[in-house]
């Protein structure tokens, strides 16, 4: 029978709308997928965790992330699919995500491992996901890491809008068919860094408890802040590490630790850090950097050698001190061997530049191992290898794998790459393993790291709970037998260091200079300025920070001049002598805190037969805050005006930049005069007093006793005594009369 128009004009409209739903769908998925394909997908996908890390035979994995919508609208029917490989990476750069995004190397979805979204997803917002699946499902067999990915698709089209990849390393059953590929545990040895940018206003105040860099230091001691992790992490894992220090972050610190009157709260903090520092570290392989952990190659190559032994030798000076044990790398009764060979490494900032760094960081106070990034000599297969320092011994170099340091310094903060991080390093350390059987693996962060929460932790928990590595210590690596012998691996070296910039190293010869001037002025030599100088050469501020280490040496240069003035001669300007000879006195004042030793320096003209000495002469010790009177000796030949330049010198003889006095100095008859006056005085006295005798009878003079007491300022007769020839008269100046001269 025949159907009627209405009948299947009626049916058609309930088709098309039961239809219209699953077009609308896969409209709106194929505008989603439009938009991912030009570069600003609506969403993001992130895997931020994976239970376990390390997957074995019949293992069920758990993979869990967060979606988002980044979008100005609400996004509905999305899924996230997990696809993955059956075949491990083969090659670093199979490790880097975006090449094995590229490459497709998870490309293959895994049946059953998919997460639907219910319902809508704002703009903004941001889910929780999860999928459980098995290692069976992904095909795990051989030893190896294998990438995972998650992929966000719109549905039911399956279009991919995001994806993101993350690696689990499987370990198949050791008896069972594929045991052959696990490899031997490789040993694995972290370098763990405490460092920060050093204090710039030490030691040119008394105290550094204010200002913004003071606080920013404070607030990264406490638990949460960034050196404090760090010691937290190291203390509860301390198999594999050798602690790498840098003296000024102690001293600085310690600093802290003094200021309880005016920041009560960071030096009970900075005294926590410190104790907890000196406790975890005791017993521990521990290394100290040179102080402010200067830029080494840069200053040798600029002919500075003499500041990197000087910033040894304090670094050394300080930690022994604040952490009161022996960092001298010889090794000592009571101390291991592995404590002793970690004390001789040098980390330099910027790696070598051949035999001349390393020759002059071999004479440098026992240095005997260099940590460097595996960068540096990309042909060498070995991680520990022996060659000849340039100065006529040996030298171990430490090979630091360059793509782990890669990774860990371009770590993000956010939990989802701090996952991430963690999860390539155990692939990364598992491709080693498997690739380069037999050698040692060294892990050295950025030297002012600063991982995210937990993520310091979770890489030291992942390294002694990897059943491919085996923790141990670098000096324990330095001092193996197996060290391979290449004795022109200098010759090798690729890096090339940094330079100081010439402006730089211009201020920095003028510092250099000013300060050995200074410290042959003081009486005893400290190391005050030297620490102050390399703070200013420290490698924290390479890069946009040279502006600052330029300014800070204006600052210390002009600080060293001041110093230097502070010590002057005060002296008349003009004197005048009661004959041909005299004594002048002249005063070296100190305005200094602490002694000096300097030489009075005198010019003057001999050719009227003048002389004069200065008693005492050579070297003076003047006192702190003190003034010491220098008595110059004066004779002259002849009647005449002497004019004499005076200038002081350090123990080198260099001159004090203090401005040169002059002092006229007069020689006159008066002296002369005076005697004979005096005698004729005498004589008529004499005369006058036989006289009187005489005429009354033989009367003496009055008796003291009688109580007729002689008027002040008259001649008894009896008290008249040799004029001085060799007075001095003063004129009156702004600084007083001659004998008195000071400030």
């Amino acid at each position: 029978m025949a159907r009627r128009p209405g009948s299947v004009l009626a049916g058609l409209l309930v088709l098309a709308g039961l239809a219209l739903p699953a077009v609308l769908a896969a409209s709106a998925g194929q505008a989603l997928a439009a938009t991912a394909q030009s570069g600003q997908s609506p969403v993001s996908v992130a895997i931020t965790g994976m239970t376990p890390q390390q997957a074995g035979p019949g293992a069920t994995i758990t993979v869990t992330g967060i979606l988002s919508n980044v979008s100005r609208q609400q996004i509905s029917h999305l899924s996230v699919q997990l696809l993955a490989s059956s075949a491990p990476v083969s090659s670093a750069a199979e490790l880097q995500p975006a090449t094995a995004l590229a490459d497709g190397l998870a490309s293959t979805e895994v049946s059953g491992a998919s997460w639907p979204l219910a319902g809508q997803l704002q703009p903004g917002a941001t889910v929780r996901w999860s999928i459980r699946v098995r290692a069976s499902a992904i095909g795990m067999t051989t030893f190896g890491a294998y990438p995972i990915a998650a992929q966000a698709q719109s549905s039911p089209v399956a279009v991919p809008l995001a994806t993101t990849v993350s690696y689990l390393p499987y370990v198949p059953a050791r008896k069972g068919p594929y045991g052959y590929s696990i490899p031997a545990r490789t040993a694995i040895s972290w370098v763990w860094p405490l460092m920060s940018q050093p204090l710039l206003n030490q030691p040119w105040v008394a105290s550094n408890c204010s200002g913004a860099q003071a606080g920013q230091l404070a607030r990264s001691l406490t638990s949460t802040g960034r050196l404090g992790q760090l010691v937290a992490a190291g203390a509860a894992s301390r198999d594999g590490i050798t602690w790498a220090v840098d003296p000024a972050l102690l001293a600085n610190v310690q600093a802290l630790a003094g200021c309880g009157r005016a920041q009560p709260q960071w030096a009970k903090t900075a005294r926590a850090w410190l104790a907890e520092v000196s406790h975890v570290t005791s017993g521990q392989p521990l290394f100290v950097t040179p102080y402010a952990d200067p830029n080494i190659a840069a200053l040798i190559s600029s002919s500075h050698a003499s500041d990197v032994r000087r910033a040894f030798q304090l670094g050394r000076s300080v930690g022994q001190q604040i952490l009161n044990r022996n960092l001298t790398p010889a090794a000592s009764a009571g101390t291991p061997a592995a404590q002793a060979a970690a004390a001789g490494i040098a980390w330099p900032a910027d790696g070598l530049s051949g035999y001349t760094t390393a020759e002059n960081l071999a004479a440098a106070d026992g240095v005997k191992t260099l940590l460097l990034s595996s960068s540096a000599l990309p042909a060498e297969q070995a991680t520990v290898v022996r060659a000849l320092n340039g100065g006529g011994g040996y030298v171990n170099l430490v090979l630091a794998s360059s793509g782990l340091s890669r990774l860990l310094s371009s770590a993000g903060t956010t939990p989802s790459s701090a996952f991430a991080t963690s999860q390539e390093f155990l692939a990364e350390t598992a491709l080693l393993a498997q690739q380069d059987p037999g050698q040692p693996i060294v892990v050295a962060p950025p030297r002012r790291w600063a991982p995210a929460t937990g993520l310091a932790g979770d890489l030291l928990t992942d390294t002694a709970s990897a059943s491919w590595l085996s923790p141990v210590s670098v000096g324990s690596l330095a001092t193996s037998k197996s060290v391979a012998s290449v004795p022109d691996a200098l010759l090798s070296i690729s890096t090339r260091p940094g330079r100081i910039a010439p402006a730089e190293l211009a201020e920095l010869t003028d510092v250099d200079r000013a300060i050995a001037q200074l410290e042959t002025l003081k009486y005893r030599q400290d190391s005050d300025t030297y620490l102050a100088l390399a703070t200013v050469e420290s490698s924290a501020w390479r890069g946009a920070s040279n502006a600052t280490a330029i300014a800070m040496l204006d600052t210390l240069e002009s600080r060293i001049a001041a110093q230097e003035k502070d010590v002057e001669i005060v002296a008349e300007t003009r004197i005048t002598l009661g004959g041909l000879k005299g004594s002048v006195p002249v005063s070296i004042d100190n305005r200094l805190g602490y002694p000096v030793q300097v030489r009075l320096r005198l010019h003057f003209s001999q050719a009227d037969g003048v002389k004069i000495t200065e008693d005492p002469g050579g070297l003076i010790t003047v006192l702190a805050h003190t003034a010491q009177t220098v008595r110059l000796r004066v004779q002259a030949a002849q009647v005449g005006s002497t004019v004499v330049s005076m200038s002081l010198q350090n123990r080198d003889f260099d001159a004090l930049p203090a401005h040169t006095d002059r002092m006229t100095v007069q020689a006159t008859q008066v002296g002369v005069l005076g005697m004979i006056i005096c005698a004729a005085a005498l004589g008529i006295a004499l005369i006058a007093y036989a006289a009187r005798a005489a005429r009354g009878g033989r009367r003496g003079p009055a008796d003291p006793a009688a109580g007729t007491a002689v008027p002040a300022g008259q001649d008894d007769g009896q008290s008249a005594q040799e004029a001085e020839p060799d007075t001095v008269m003063a004129e009156r100046t702004e600084l007083g009369t001659a004998g008195s001269p000071g400030p």
